[in-house]
């Protein structure tokens, strides 16, 4: 996971339909995992669940730093064109 990624919403990360990971408190849970259809959360033992969307967090969502979704996408730089208007 890169630090300078973009964080997204949990709204923001189902309309994409990538995988996308957010943290967990580190207590009970590793942390939560989207699919592109189902959330899932990953426990400290290494169970792993599936949960309702409004049991995970609405935000800090994050997806790999090659995603070539739409919302990772619109991230990147544009490269600018070195021509002349005049």
């Amino acid at each position: 996971m890169d630090a300078d990624r973009q964080a997204y919403s949990r709204y923001q990360v189902i309309c994409a339909e990538s995988e996308a990971w957010a943290a967990g408190d580190g207590v009970r849970n590793a942390g939560y995992f989207y699919d592109g259809i189902s959330f899932w959360r990953r426990e400290v033992n290494g169970k792993q669940r599936v949960v309702p969307s409004w049991r995970v967090p609405g935000h800090g969502w994050r997806h790999a730093a090659g995603c070539a979704c739409e919302l990772c996408g619109s991230r990147r730089p544009v490269p600018l064109r070195g021509d002349s208007a005049a």
